[in-house]
């Protein structure tokens, strides 16, 4: 005879039977004699025979024993299935937050249909693929902006911005410091041009504040970036939505950093604020980029006179045309890269001389040089100077045999005796420097200006 049910010996020994017995037909006897919910519960999560734990479950009604079932079941589809008889709101959201295994937390998911216990969970730092199923079955946009709010955790924000059309929650996003691709898409479904004014304005990434600027329209706006944001690409992205003239002459004038300025200045038409920038501008680069628009002579001439900085005055020298500002400029500017820069553009000879010989700047007696005709100037400067880049460059445009033979042979710059024995024409004292000279690049000069005077001139082209 049986014991009964409730009697200890057993109960154990059915449930013992149920649980190890090594018939299978007697496994599932054992079950069919147990009445009692705990033991039920016992053989249906701890037995390793699926027709036995299924036996145990089908037995069981009440919903608490379930989700215990279905948290602690060792077979997976035996959870599953205790899981799926399950009806009760809130233990279902139980064993989607407190399974440990996500196939069966995802089964009771699925059954849920309360939107806040599906934010609960959502938001419970389950399996990403849990979390998934929770958030595709949140239907209010109100829960599902709060799940984004409260819970910034990768995996939901990544789940959540393709389904909310919530323009704060995706501002929220967009402003964030979460993945990039996360931002991107967060932007590309904001609408709203003011929250798209606080993503430009405000977001953590610069990429962001981009983002969100290729898609405002409202000028003021574009233009207050412009003037002050911290990144020079967003500025700059910023500036490049500006089509107005008038808040391109804003962001020309009241910008922060002189990168903006000056690309500003650039868009400008307006020629009277681009003269007010060329003169006022506080940075030499911003001032050196309006004055490359200006046409007007005076105000070239007024900022080659007045401007602070010789980078500046030396670019409006080189758009001089007036022979005797150049002449000026040429012998009176402080700055050799200014004298320098009008040297090179005057044909006055007077002039020309007067800073071959005497400027006290090497680049501007060199350059003075490249363009003075007086041979006796070039001369005296190619036997005299202190320089040997001046010596260099006239002995390059010298013609007295005796001074190129001189400079050959006793410049103290290989340099100059190298370019003064390639226009020597003395093959005797050529012939005496490839033989004896010492100093190999001479030699070699030597040698190669033999080879080239010996070679018969070509003959003239007939008419």
């Amino acid at each position: 005879m049986v014991p009964p049910e409730n009697s200890g010996d057993g109960v154990d020994a059915l449930v013992k039977r149920a649980l190890s017995d090594p018939q299978h037909a007697a496994r599932l006897r054992a079950v069919r004699q147990l009445e009692g919910t705990a033991s039920l519960v016992q053989v249906a999560t701890s037995s390793s025979d699926a027709d036995v734990a299924k036996a145990a479950l089908k037995k069981l009604s009440e919903p608490a024993q379930l989700a215990n079932v279905a948290q602690q079941a060792s077979l997976r589809p035996v959870a599953q299935l205790a899981a799926s008889k399950i009806k009760d709101q809130t233990l279902l959201a139980q064993v989607a937050c407190e399974a440990p295994d996500a196939v069966v937390a995802k089964t009771a998911v699925k059954k849920l249909s309360d939107q806040a216990l599906l934010a609960k969970v959502a938001r419970a730092g389950v399996d990403p693929l849990v979390c998934r199923v929770a958030l595709k079955r949140i239907t209010d946009q109100r829960v599902l902006s709060d799940v984004l709010r409260r819970d910034d955790s990768a995996a939901v924000q990544r789940l959540g911005v393709d389904k909310t059309t919530d323009q704060r929650a995706l501002t929220d996003m967009a402003c964030g410091q979460g993945e990039a691709e996360l931002r991107s898409k967060a932007i590309n479904k904001l609408e709203d041009q003011t929250l798209l004014a606080e993503v430009a304005c405000h977001a953590w990434a610069p990429d962001s504040r981009e983002l969100a600027i290729e898609k405002l329209r409202d000028g003021v706006m574009l233009a207050q970036i412009a003037k002050e944001d911290a990144a020079s690409s967003v500025r700059l992205k910023a500036l490049g939505r500006l089509r107005s003239q008038r808040l391109l002459a804003r962001v020309a004038r009241e910008a922060e950093h002189a990168d903006v300025r000056a690309a500003a200045v650039a868009k400008l038409d307006n020629r009277k604020v681009v003269a007010a920038i060329a003169a006022e501008d506080p940075s030499a680069r911003v001032r050196a980029d309006a004055l490359r628009r200006i046409e007007d002579p005076e105000l070239l001439v007024l900022a080659a006179e007045q401007d602070p900085a010789w980078r500046v005055r030396r670019d409006a020298v080189r758009r001089l045309r007036d022979r005797e500002a150049l002449a000026w400029f040429a012998q009176e500017d402080g700055a050799w890269q200014v004298r320098e820069a009008a040297v090179r553009k005057l044909r006055d000879q007077r002039t020309l001389r007067n800073r071959a010989e005497f400027d006290k700047a090497w680049q501007v007696r060199r350059a003075a040089l490249g363009r003075v005709r007086k041979q006796a100037v070039l001369i005296n400067r190619a036997r005299n100077d202190d320089e040997w880049r001046v010596r260099l460059a006239a002995v390059k445009r010298v013609r007295d045999q005796k001074l190129l033979a001189n400079r050959a042979q006793f410049d103290e710059a290989v340099e100059v005796r190298v370019a003064a024995v390639g226009r020597l024409e003395m093959s005797s004292l050529l012939s005496r420097l490839s033989e004896q000279q010492d100093v190999e690049p001479v030699r070699q000069a030597a040698a190669e200006r033999i080879a080239a005077l010996s070679k018969p001139n070509k003959p003239d082209s007939a008419d």
